[in-house]
């Protein structure tokens, strides 16, 4: 049951501003109303679209990383030949929906180091429709004001897909402010990112540049593709399959888990409002 405290302004607003204000389970919610042409209709933004889904604002993850796996059992199923045009479409839709519901940082698994075992054949297909999704993209991210940076083992990628992820990078990171950092795991492996930060970590300190007791959590996140990012609360993986794959291993040692049998081309926002329902429902404790 919601109870309604206030019509008009609250203490949290300027006077001239409108808001519907009101409590529900001892939390309070103010919606901006805006009213749209002559028909006084009112539309009722911010708090309370997350209240029509089930949702608390405050506690919307920060970071949400995703394997949207499923895409060639999906394809075989159905009779159609490899095509990772789906699995594109998918990811834009994920980037959007965390654009609509919060979410400040997304990881997305586009392409694991030991996809590379699948042949010369299914990796060129994704190398070269991955390039073309990217440049299609590259303007969508900017009006967006997404912010995407790759991780991964870039030299392995054709030169022209360096360049254009190059570019892209490039391109969203001159804005002043972004609503969104979508980091895209390209010829990724979890346990191959731990293994070429600790090599780092150790020329360093073979070079003098640091001491071997400063050696922390904090220095290790910065040695690390993913540089410092906050690491995932939520991660979420389509197709049915429990297991993480090698992705973000170091990462995710206190990130919750959601696994869907949807496979990536059918996953949507329901499922992905579904996933935050069951993060919100959980007590978090980090060991305490």
């Amino acid at each position: 049951m919601q109870r309604l405290v206030q019509f008009g302004t609250c203490f949290k607003h300027k006077p001239s501003l409108n808001y519907l204000c009101f409590t529900q389970n001892n939390s309070s919610y103010c919606s901006k109303i805006v009213v749209l042409g002559n028909n006084n209709k009112h539309i009722y933004q911010n708090d309370e679209k997350y209240l029509e889904v089930d949702l608390k604002k405050e506690l919307i993850p920060k970071h949400v990383a995703i394997i949207l796996d499923g895409s060639r059992r999906w394809l075989k199923a159905q009779g159609k030949p490899l095509n990772y045009d789906p699995f594109f479409e998918v990811n834009t839709l994920f980037a959007d929906l965390c654009l609509k519901w919060g979410v400040s940082t997304a990881t997305t698994f586009m392409y694991s180091f030991k996809n590379l075992q699948r042949g010369q054949e299914a990796s060129d297909l994704l190398f070269e429709q991955l390039e073309k999704y990217l440049e299609s993209n590259l303007q969508n991210f900017v009006r967006k004001e997404i912010k995407v940076s790759m991780i991964g083992e870039r030299l392995l990628l054709p030169k022209s897909l360096q360049d254009i992820i190059k570019q892209v990078e490039e391109v969203t990171r001159t804005k002043h402010t972004n609503k969104l950092e979508l980091m895209l795991a390209i010829c990724y492996s979890g346990t191959r990112d731990i293994l070429q930060a600790t090599r780092n970590i150790c020329e360093k300190v073979k070079a003098g540049v640091i001491e071997p007791k400063a050696i922390d959590e904090t220095l290790f996140d910065q040695e690390l593709w993913t540089r410092g990012a906050p690491h995932p609360d939520l991660l979420i993986r389509t197709g049915g399959r429990l297991r993480v794959s090698d992705y973000l291993v170091w990462q995710l040692a206190q990130t919750e888990l959601y696994f869907s049998q949807v496979p990536a081309p059918e996953f949507g926002e329901a499922e992905f409002l579904q996933a935050l329902r069951s993060f919100q429902q959980r007590e978090r404790t980090f060991g305490k």
